[in-house]
């Protein structure tokens, strides 16, 4: 499995081997001194703990030494101490908290697993025992197996990867059904949002398949799907199980039923998962020039709009197709499936940008990047890599995610001008991929990304798709300089930027309940009144919201602490199927299942979520909000807004975010 191949890779490191030698003598040292004296020798053992825990094959060398932990006392007058008393949905506080408790909670569990596996005898706790609280644990913290993209992660992301080492090393040790079907639910999870990058659940599903490959577990449900999500990625038919060159002189010997067959399955594989597998790209490829309009749109799952839109532009489908697909880029027919799908080749711009982006060659520098960052040992090139990517971005604008940068407007923007301006979001392609440089004007004045160095990107993370890799870089050097030119108005500055960043359509009225200069919460029954007057169909007459509109939300941790001001984009609001109102909305951190605490858990399946979709009850939304644009020629009664309701969110901000920020309340008479 993939910790194994890195820990095998590691052996000869001279990094892990001094940071190994680190964490013995540190070892050594708080077994050596007394019980009075060992509280000033745990820091430095904490620190080492963590510096080899973040190394590849670093949980390994700590493991070894586990047996030890007790003998020298590392976890004397603590909870760790009692090891058959933790509980398992209580660990999750450690491992996100401050860094000795990570440290100790690390250490506490890799004496946990020796004791599973009969190398540590404990005479309080058998095997049995530490096995199912290490499985049980697991389940709870399983998103911590993923690099961590929400607001409250990127305050501790050194942390996070020592966490990640860990959890990922006990994974390969334990195995067991229960951890393998909360493996196959998270990568479920998060394919159902259908993401761009399906980094993260494919390496999930690699645990998964380690784990079904290590032990004979019984059939149920969550096995199947497993099987289902792994195929998927490998090859959902015998067909494409097989190498690309295999797959592709296996499919010209099919007869045409054989081939219809073969079509159907890829294409229901797709929908079903959100994954395409290499010999999927290879053979749509091959469609691409010797196929008929059926066994593309079978290929590919259409519906009916999907079917229309390639009927209305053979062509330049078929040509998306040769110049973007293939097997190393066969994830891209998810985002051409849905781009059909949308009918988003009937925008009147779209289709010549397109054109025109089938014959760009990126610059020499782009394009190296792009390969160099795709991860493949043989990647396509610049120019493929580009159009898959555009494809991508067109066919799941939700998808977009800002990886671990603070970068939520720029990813926002593009995930806006993907929905509602695809021909500009185009035209910015080109210009970055063939000059390298993008302009966009505030307040008359043309400002070009290549004038600009400062931007909020310190240390850019590549975690990203392929548009945002050669767009956010540029738009953030722009939507730093729109925030230099507004400094001193002593207002939110997103009044100003949001219209110019993102576009014409975003609404000019503008509301904030965080003031500027103090911090205080200001007026916060009139800025809740004011949003329900906005979005709320029982105050402002039923008006639609006819595009997604920026806004902005307090990111809070599971306890309903401060994190962070946060971009988001409200798609719309409306009933669900159990009649209540909700918001539904974008969430650039790309995964929109979150604890903000108060029991506010956002939800992105099953309350009528689109792919890519987070939603709240209105009322929880609300406890989150600063900052919102609205439509003054649609807004309603806001003193029509119940008293009680406001009070309600009131108590909520009090309790969360806003508890220690000062609140002046307008008295209206």
């Amino acid at each position: 499995m993939e910790y194994q191949r890195l820990q095998d890779a590691s052996r000869n490191d001279p990094d892990l081997n001094r940071a190994q030698e680190q964490f013995e003598s540190a070892l050594e040292s708080v077994a050596q001194v007394t019980s009075i004296a060992r509280a000033g020798h745990l820091p430095r053992l904490f620190n080492a703990t963590l510096r080899l825990l973040k190394l590849p094959g670093g949980p390994a060398r700590i493991h070894g030494h586990a047996g030890r932990f007790d003998e020298a006392g590392v976890f004397e007058g603590s909870d760790w101490d009692h090891p058959e008393r933790l509980q398992p949905d209580l660990s999750r506080g450690s491992l996100t908290g401050a860094a000795d408790a990570v440290a100790v909670e690390a250490l506490s569990r890799l004496r946990m697993l020796a004791i599973a596996e009969g190398s540590y005898d404990h005479p309080d706790l058998d095997a049995a025992g530490a096995r199912d609280f290490l499985q049980r644990s697991l389940v709870v913290n399983l998103d911590l197996l993923q690099p961590d993209h929400t607001e409250a992660g990127r305050a501790g992301k050194g942390q996070r990867e020592a966490v990640r080492q860990l959890l990922s090393f006990e994974l390969d040790r334990l195995g067991g059904a229960s951890v393998v079907e909360a493996l196959v639910a998270e990568a479920d999870g998060i394919l159902e949002q259908r993401p761009i990058d399906v980094s993260a659940p494919r390496q999930l599903l690699d645990h998964v398949e380690y784990l079904l490959e290590r032990e004979d577990l019984p059939d149920s449900a969550s096995l199947r799907r497993g099987r289902q999500l792994l195929a998927a990625c490998h090859g959902p038919t015998e067909l494409t199980r097989a190498s690309v060159a295999e797959c592709m002189t296996g499919f010209e010997a099919m007869t045409a039923d054989e081939r219809e067959a073969e079509l159907a399955a890829l294409g229901e594989s797709m929908g079903e998962t959100g994954l395409a597998c290499p010999g999927h790209g290879a053979i749509v490829a091959l469609l691409a020039d010797k196929g008929s309009d059926r066994q593309l749109s079978l290929a590919m799952g259409l519906d009916a709009v999907g079917s229309d839109s390639l009927d209305a532009f053979n062509q330049l489908v078929r040509a998306l197709i040769r110049e973007a697909v293939g097997p190393a880029t066969a994830q891209c027919l998810v985002g051409l499936s849905n781009l059909l799908d949308r009918g988003t080749l009937f925008f009147p711009p779209v289709p010549g940008a397109l054109w025109r982006l089938t014959r760009l060659e990126p610059l020499p520098e782009v394009s190296a990047h792009l390969r160099e960052e795709f991860g493949h040992a043989d990647p396509p090139s610049g120019h493929s890599l580009l159009l898959a990517g555009v494809i991508s971005v067109l066919g799941l604008p939700l998808g977009v995610g800002q990886g671990n940068n603070p970068t939520c407007q720029s990813a926002r923007a593009i995930s806006l001008w993907a929905q509602v301006d695809p021909g500009f979001l185009l035209e910015m392609v080109t210009w970055a991929a063939r000059d390298n440089e993008i302009d966009l004007h505030f307040e008359g004045d043309l400002i070009r990304s290549s004038e600009l160095t400062e931007g909020l990107i310190e240390d850019f993370h590549t975690d990203l798709d392929t548009v945002s890799l050669v767009l956010v870089p540029h738009l953030d050097k722009i939507y730093w300089e729109m925030g230099r030119r507004i400094v001193g108005r002593g207002e939110d500055g997103h009044r100003w930027i949001n219209p110019e960043f993102h576009g014409w359509w975003v609404n000019r009225g503008f509301a904030t309940t965080i003031d500027y200069a103090t911090g205080a919460v200001a007026d916060f029954a009139g800025f809740i009144r004011q949003f329900h007057a906005a979005y709320h169909p029982d105050f402002n007459d039923g008006a639609e919201l006819i595009y997604p509109q920026p806004a902005g939300i307090v990111a809070t941790d599971p306890f309903g602490n401060y994190v962070g001001l946060h971009a988001i984009a409200i798609q719309r609001v409306e009933l669900d199927d159990e009649g209540v109102m909700r918001v539904y909305f974008y969430n650039p951190n790309n995964e929109g299942r979150q604890d903000w605490g108060q029991e506010i858990v956002t939800s992105t399946r099953g309350r009528g979520e689109i792919p890519g979709e987070s939603s709240l009850p209105f009322e929880q939304f609300c406890a989150r909000l600063y900052v919102f644009h609205y439509n003054e020629r649609e807004l309603g009664d806001p003193l029509a807004v119940p008293d009680d309701s406001v009070e309600s969110i009131a108590r909520m901000v009090r309790e969360s975010w806003a508890r220690e920020r000062a609140w002046h309340e307008v008295v209206t008479r």
